[in-house]
């Protein structure tokens, strides 16, 4: 009956929590920062006990996951956690969302990006997908669960912590201590499902860079192609390398097999060639003494980072002795990035919960999504042991991944609300 309560306050105020996700579209502008400070006070208003953590990413302490410097932000981030006290004896919920995107730049955007524009029952503003909704819903579910008289057993946690160019804000909050019995990562997802799916998996993902170095022939003529086949062609070695990459990828799709990824898509794990550089089109006599290729290599929750790394590098050492060039001038791989893949198996009861609840409110069993990478959903998992599942409500275009005039249904976005409503009350009861 407390429930239905709840839920009906979130029918009834369906135009207040609009009103409050075009909001946060139209500050948006005014920052990361000034963004935060207003979920202080937001959360301060809901009862919260609230901790504000103002850090370099570099000072994270991070578990199974790293970056280069150049993918970092050297900019000190805030973070916050705010605490809702349980009156006793109930799970704990932790709702995860972050409050940055990645630096506006609207080229290309039909539809205003900062005023949180409605149209055929969608809103569409810079950040509304990722993560605005997420925030306004995690703010209106707990309003309407303490406005309703409902008092959760466990404690429930509220989570804005930047995440984007690494910022590690998740890892940073739980490094201080916090702690859950269970999460809910509240962000909708790129693949426009909305609530039809939930995420309880993301593979790992390597990012690297390999630098192959040629060599000049012993001639000053200006032209060298006449005698081209006296010096090392960088492009030459290069492609190779990248041939005997692609041989590691097939050999590797032959022995990994992950049933969810492999159902879906035909294989488990993938390497990518997507960087090619070497060479000047003003000069195409000279022989190119320098080639980069870049890429990334993708591997499910079983796979562990290390492990791949490690079979990558020996992989491309065997390469090298192969060939008596590289066996003296040996290529370095730079790892650019990475990150280790979780799983939370589908009888978890945090699972469980959330497939009722998206049932509930929709009136169709969701399914668990199995192709994503890097998600955040893996950072709580990783640092403190703690299940989290991802939802949220249907949504396109997200400008951190290439869109342009990024939305969010509505309908979708109240029906999440409700979702969350739900999980909260039964897991915390």
């Amino acid at each position: 009956m407390a429930t239905s309560t709840a839920l009906k306050y979130v029918e009834d105020n369906r135009g207040k929590l609009i009103s409050y996700l075009q909001k946060l579209v139209r500050d948006y502008p005014e920052g990361e920062a000034s963004l935060q400070a207003h979920l202080v006070e937001r959360f301060t208003e809901l009862g919260c006990q609230v901790h504000v953590e103002k850090l370099l990413p570099t000072t994270v302490q991070l578990e199974k996951e790293f970056a280069l410097p150049e993918t970092i932000d050297m900019i000190p981030r805030t973070h916050i956690i705010g605490q809702i006290k349980g009156t006793g004896g109930g799970r704990s919920l932790m709702l995860i969302t972050h409050p940055d995107g990645d630096p506006i730049k609207t080229e290309g955007w039909v539809k205003p990006p900062h005023e949180g524009t409605i149209e055929n029952g969608k809103m569409y503003g810079w950040g509304v997908a990722d993560d605005l909704a997420g925030i306004a819903m995690m703010i209106g579910a707990v309003e309407a669960i303490l406005t309703t008289g409902i008092k959760p057993r466990g404690d429930v946690y509220l989570m804005s912590a930047c995440a984007k160019r690494n910022a590690w804000g998740i890892a940073a909050l739980l490094r201080l201590g916090y702690r859950a019995d269970a999460a809910i990562y509240v962000h909708p997802a790129e693949s426009e499902l909305g609530l039809r799916e939930i995420k309880t998996l993301t593979s790992g993902l390597l990012k690297f860079r390999i630098t192959v170095k040629g060599r000049l022939p012993p001639k000053t003529e200006f032209v060298q192609t006449t005698f081209q086949h006296l010096g090392v062609n960088s492009i030459d070695k290069a492609i190779k390398i990248i041939l005997s990459l692609y041989d590691l990828n097939d050999k590797r799709n032959k022995r990994v097999n992950y049933v969810p990824l492999t159902d879906s898509v035909g294989r488990s794990t993938n390497l990518l060639i997507s960087h090619f550089q070497a060479g000047n089109m003003g000069n195409l006599t000279d022989i190119p003494t320098k080639c980069t290729i870049a890429g990334s290599i993708t591997f499910p929750p079983p796979d562990d980072i290390d492990t791949v790394k490690n079979e990558v590098e020996i992989h491309l050492e065997s390469h090298y002795q192969a060939d008596s060039y590289l066996r003296e001038n040996k290529p370095q791989i730079e790892w650019i990035q990475g990150t280790q893949g979780v799983e939370i198996p589908l009888n978890h009861p945090i699972v469980e919960i959330t497939m009722r609840a998206l049932e509930a409110e929709t009136g169709e069993k969701p399914f668990s999504n199995p192709l994503y990478s890097k998600s955040d959903l893996r950072t709580p998992v990783l640092i403190s042991g703690i299940p989290n599942v991802g939802i949220g409500p249907k949504a396109g275009d997200l400008a951190t991944t290439g869109g342009c005039d990024e939305w969010v249904d509505l309908d979708d976005y109240i029906r999440a609300t409700k979702v969350l409503v739900r999980i909260i009350t039964e897991w915390c009861a």
